[in-house]
């Protein structure tokens, strides 16, 4: 990942008029005086960064000619990097979740001029982790040459506290997560032998408390995954398994448990795949338990299952009421909810779609969803054969 990032900063093309052109001399020296002229002196900062040391906050340039990061005296405290460096020493030193984010920001505010802040994990040279608040904003002198400024606060306490909080919500629904798919066998052996024995209403008492159920540990798994991809990333065990299996077996659950609903699919085969067998059917489970939530009774769901280029793609199809088009684009963001005519009977989060994104995108792959408001939603992704190293 770092080599990636550094190449695209060599080689990114910048702005013209981020550029500064010297003559003579060596160009990297007469660059460098030229800084030191046009910027205020190091005398005229230090006692500002000394008052602002007491804080924990710290200066960051980088100038745009040269790729020259510069950080004051409480910075490089912070991050054990030298005064001057390349901005690849700053980048290398991210956490591979935030470098991507980082590089962006930069290359985002010269070409747009928008302030950027984002929070980052910084693993130093001797293995510790800190994380930081990071700023930055455009500057331009009277000549034209620019340069990016911003602060960098220590922010690792409040970190080192949210993440104990979230080891905490981990471990509880962890725990959890037992006797909830015990409840949930009990329920369903009984609402079976009701069914044997023709009591309807126990066994429409019976599938109302196993949805619940459901409920309640899918809650529980997304919220899980939610923590530690916020922190550590999602952990992934990659085994070849065979996907159109697993498709079988996962749609032929649902067409048990859901009468309500009519389920077809399309198999082309065996397809094997290398990835995190549980985590994908998570996926599924999120695609086609939404396919039955926003779809009317006695409709139908459509699985299909197919060879793409290098991979596989799976889809669901639905008949339900559809999303309009302003709703798309935020689909996959965190907490967000489609403004559907059914869903104030549905109760939700706005994770499960998320978090399904963040698992596909960990197997190199990519989702997708078309819909068409009174005429059903296509929900599906993505991934090579060899999904995971």
């Amino acid at each position: 990942m770092m080599k990636k990032y550094s190449l695209q900063l060599q080689n990114f093309k910048w702005p013209e008029k981020h550029m500064l052109f010297v003559e003579g001399g060596s160009p990297e020296i007469k660059k460098y005086e030229t800084l030191q002229h046009e910027w205020p002196a190091h005398e005229e900062i230090d006692h500002v960064h000394d008052r602002l040391a007491l804080a924990g906050v710290g200066f960051w340039s980088f100038y745009c000619c040269g790729n020259l990061l510069e950080l004051c005296k409480v910075a490089c405290r912070m991050t054990q990097l030298r005064n001057m460096e390349g901005l690849s020493a700053l980048i290398k030193q991210l956490h591979p979740l935030n470098r991507k984010d980082f590089f962006l920001n930069i290359t985002g505010l010269l070409k747009a001029e928008q302030a950027f802040e984002q929070e980052a994990h910084v693993v130093l040279p001797d293995g510790e982790s800190r994380w930081f608040r990071l700023t930055g904003v455009l500057e331009q002198n009277k000549d034209g040459l620019h340069r990016v400024v911003g602060t960098m606060v220590d922010i690792t306490a409040f970190k080192m506290a949210e993440i104990r909080k979230a080891n905490l919500m981990a471990f509880m629904s962890h725990e959890l997560k037992t006797p909830l798919s015990t409840m949930r066998l009990y329920v369903q052996s009984a609402a079976k032998f009701m069914n044997l024995k023709g009591e309807d209403f126990l066994k429409s008492q019976l599938s109302k408390a196993d949805e619940q159920v459901w409920a309640m540990n899918k809650l529980i798994d997304n919220y899980l995954q939610l923590s530690m991809t916020a922190h550590t990333g999602l952990c992934i065990q990659s085994e070849w398994f065979d996907f159109s299996a697993l498709v079988y077996e996962t749609v032929s659950h649902y067409a048990e448990v859901d009468p309500d609903h009519v389920f077809k699919m399309e198999l082309n085969g065996s397809i094997f795949i290398n990835g995190d067998r549980d985590k994908i059917t998570q996926v599924m489970n999120n695609f086609i338990g939404n396919a039955i939530k926003f779809s009317p009774r006695n409709c139908f769901i459509k699985v299909n299952c197919k060879k793409a280029k290098n991979g596989v793609e799976f889809s669901v199809m639905d008949q339900g009421d559809g999303i309009a088009q302003v709703d798309l684009q935020h689909l996959f963001t965190k907490h967000y909810r489609a403004n559907n005519p059914r869903m104030g009977a549905v109760k939700g989060h706005g994770l499960g779609l998320y978090l399904s994104k963040e698992i596909i995108e960990s197997h190199k792959g990519s989702v997708f969803c078309e819909s068409e408001l009174g005429i059903g939603s296509i929900f599906g992704f993505v991934i090579p054969h060899q999904a995971h190293n």
